[in-house]
This record gives structure tokens, sequence and C-alpha cells, in this order.
């Protein structure tokens, strides 16, 4: 706690140099003097009497005054720390409004402050203390802002984290069904092209042995006749006719080059990307609205491939979701990752047997308004009535005569129509008609836990 100090500043001066004790000292009589004043003025007289009593000390080596000398430094840090005057020594007390600075009771009194105005420094020092307070009321307010901006950073920098390590996880999900299903089709391709060869080689081998016997038979022949063809010629001649008569074998007919046992090397590698990506099509989904998840509502759910929504549960209250902007706060819903600013597009929603739920689009910039709808046209079902919504007409109610299940929005920015169609029913539920200027997003709300389906596309191959 720091020192305050209150006494007279007369009474911490020395009698002989007339300045505030410097290392004091204190004789026998009970007055103190600095140190080297009382040695000085003992020298002079030459003798030890007090400077002011004239008292003779009985030592030349006066106690000090420790007590003394801890109020002397305690009352010049006081005079330095500026809560006293430096010219008067005394504390200051008052406040000179015309000056605007701290003054002691002598100051007021001095030339400088002729006709001025004074008040307690207490009062002044409240009144500039609630200035302050105005004053900085706007950097705090700012240093606050700027404290949960950063630790909303701080959260996103690990939603970040999370998002990228649980995508990633997704993407080796499908990769890794991806490679099962090529290393399927490989080894499947593979498998048929052993069947044909080993077909094939039996095919040749079964030629090959025909030959091969048929090779033995003349060659036995021939190595008979070379045999007796060798004998001495009254033997050869004996023989002859026999010989002759072997040698007209009946030859068998020529035989006849192979055809058709090659592998037929084309049906199994020409096209084969294209073979196996049109096989592909048939383990493969495409959906023509893929969900933003940065974009959903805090009490919806996506599907694992962002393409179907529902509504709860709630989150433990431990997990965070950064408030981006573009996440959903007024309406449960969530867009969809690609916006359109021209051209046809379409997508169909299964809806099921969902109590309230809301189809459109939204516009880019509608988020960042305070009334989300100035940028929304959608159908909404609640309560067993479909309302139509958009900017620039009113809301109506729409007759609904069966309950709607699978529902086509269809945009056609261009031409400035968004259209709404029962898939059940290929009947017009309703069309807005509107000159299209922003990039409009597809909107999906629903307070249910049914899920919301985005329908996959039907994909086709064209060739030229």
């Amino acid at each position: 706690m720091a020192f305050k100090w209150s006494a007279p500043s007369n009474e911490l001066s020395c009698p002989v140099c007339q300045d505030t004790f410097k290392d004091p000292v204190l004789l026998p009589c009970s007055h103190s003097f600095c140190h080297t004043c009382v040695l000085e003025w003992w020298r002079r007289k030459r003798e030890r009497e007090c400077p002011v009593c004239k008292t003779v000390s009985s030592t030349d080596r006066p106690a000090r005054n420790l007590v003394l000398k801890n109020l002397c430094e305690a009352f010049l840090l006081e005079v330095q720390s500026g809560t006293f005057c430096h010219q008067h020594y005394e504390k200051l007390k008052l406040y000179c409004l015309d000056h605007q600075r701290p003054v002691c009771v002598v100051c007021r009194e001095s030339n400088d402050h002729t006709n001025h105005r004074f008040i307690p420094v207490d009062e002044a020092a409240e009144l500039r203390r609630k200035e302050l307070r105005k004053k900085i009321k706007p950097l705090q307010e700012k240093v606050k802002l700027f404290c949960e901006t950063k630790q909303n950073c701080e959260r996103a920098e690990q939603e970040i984290e999370a998002q990228a390590q649980d995508t990633e996880g997704k993407i080796r999900t499908e990769f890794s069904a991806l490679r099962m299903f090529l290393q399927t089709e490989e080894e499947a391709r593979i498998h048929k092209l052993k069947e044909e060869a080993s077909y094939k080689k039996m095919v040749v081998r079964s030629n090959m042995e025909s030959l091969y016997s048929q090779i033995v038979t003349m060659g036995s022949t021939i190595q008979g006749i070379e045999r007796g063809m060798k004998a001495d010629d009254t033997t050869f001649l004996l023989q002859a006719d026999a010989l002759k008569s072997r040698a007209q074998y009946r030859l068998p007919e020529d035989p006849k080059p192979i055809t058709g046992v090659m592998i037929d090397v084309g049906k199994y590698v020409g096209n084969l990307r294209f073979d196996v990506w049109s096989k592909m099509k048939g383990e493969v989904s495409y959906s023509p609205v893929i969900l933003n998840p940065n974009t959903a509502h805090r009490e919806l759910r996506l599907s694992q491939d962002l393409t179907s929504v529902s509504c709860g549960p709630k989150l433990p209250p431990d997990v965070f979701l950064h408030s981006q902007p573009e996440r959903m706060a007024q309406h449960r819903g969530v867009l969809g990752c690609e916006g359109f600013s021209s051209g046809s597009h379409t997508w169909d929603v299964d809806i099921g047997k969902n109590q309230v739920w809301a189809l459109g689009v939204i516009a880019q910039d509608a988020q960042g308004k305070g009334n989300v709808q100035s940028g929304l046209w959608m159908l909404r079902f609640c309560g067993g009535k479909l309302t139509a919504f958009s900017p620039s007409c009113a809301s109506s109610v729409l007759p609904l005569k069966d309950w709607l299940q699978r529902v086509r929005v269809h945009l056609d920015w261009d031409k400035g129509n968004l259209s709404f169609m029962d898939l059940d029913t290929n009947a017009v539920i309703h069309t807005f008609t509107h000159t299209f200027t922003d990039k409009l997003f597809p909107y999906i709300n629903t307070w249910n836990d049914t899920p919301v389906k985005i329908l996959p596309a039907k994909v086709s191959v064209t060739l030229g």
C-alpha cells in the first residue's frame, strides 16, 4: 500500500541547510540534522555542540535516524509522483479550471492564478473520470467486438479443421467404394479373359494331338519303307512289291489352318474405360442439387451425401457451429451449393409425409438483409395449407387437392419463370414470373425429422 504523506513539509527540513533531510542523524539532545550538515557544523565550531540548543554531544558518531530517513524518502517519492507542488512542497488539493491542472493552496494566492476558478481535486478527478468513461466507451465496445470476432475466428479455425477431417473421411470412403468397384470389374474382366484363353488353348491342343497322331503314323510308315530300301539288293527285290504296296498309303487331307482361336483383344481393352464407366452409371447416382452444410440452420441435419435434410435432434451444448454470414438464422432452411444466374435448371424433391416444408429459390444477397423474404420465392406447406410467397406479390393460398409427395422445381432464369409441378400427376402447382437479376440458390425448409430428399437425375450417354 502506497504511503500518503500528510505532515507539513517543514518538519522534514534540516535546521542547518533548510532542505529535506539527507541521511539524518539524531543527537543526544533529540535534535536531528543531515549527517554531513552536523559534521560540517562541528568542524567550523571546533566542538560538538547542537546547532539548535548548543548542547555539546557526548559522541562524535551520532546515531542514524532511520525513522526520519524513511519519512523523508517517502515524502520525496510522493513529491516526485506529482501529488505535491514542486514549487511550494504543499499537497495539491485544488484544481484550477482555467489552467486545467492541480495546484496547492499557496499557488491559489499567487499572481499566476488571479481571478481563476478552483474546485477540490477529488471533484475535478470525478468530472474528468466521467468524461473519460464516455470517451473510452466506444473503444471498449470496439474491443469487445474485436474480442468476440477473434473468438469466432478461433472457433472457426477449429471447425475448419473438423470439417476438413470429416470431409477427407467422406472422400476416402467414396474413392474406396470406387476402387472396390473398379477392382471387382477388373477381376471379372480378367477372369473372362482367362476363361477364353483356357478354352482356346484347349481347342488348339486338341488339334495338335490329332496332327501328332497322324504325324506318328505317317512317320512310322516312312521309316519302315526306308529300312527296306537300305537292305541288300536281293532282299530289297524280294520285298519291293510289299514296300510299294505300303508306300501307296492313303494320305490324309491337308491340315486346315486354325482360325478363330486368337484372343478377342478388342472385346477386353477396346473402349474399356467407356464400358466400365457406362456400367458404373448403374452403381452411382447424380444429384442436380447438392446442399451446402455451411448454410444449414443449426437445427437441421444433412445426409452423408448432402442430398437430404431433416430437422433435429438438437446438437449437444459443447458442439460449436460457426456463425458464418451464410448460415440460415431466421428460417430452418438450407441452400444449394451452386447458384444459377442464367439458363434452365430442374430438380425433383421427395417430400414424403413431411408436415411442414418449403421449396423455392433465394437470391444471393438475401441472407445479408434483415428480411430474408426480400429475395425468396417459395411454396410453403404448413397447417394443411399451401402458400406461395414472393418478394413482389402478396402471399396467396393455393388450392390443394392431393397430398404432395414429389415436387419438381423448374427455374428458367432467362425467361423469368419459376414453376412447381406435382411429379405424381404432372400437374403444374404454381408458377412465379419475375425478371431475375441476382444469382439464385435452391432453397429447402423443413421442421420435421422426416428427410426432404433431392431425387437423383437420370444419366444418359449420347454417342455422336
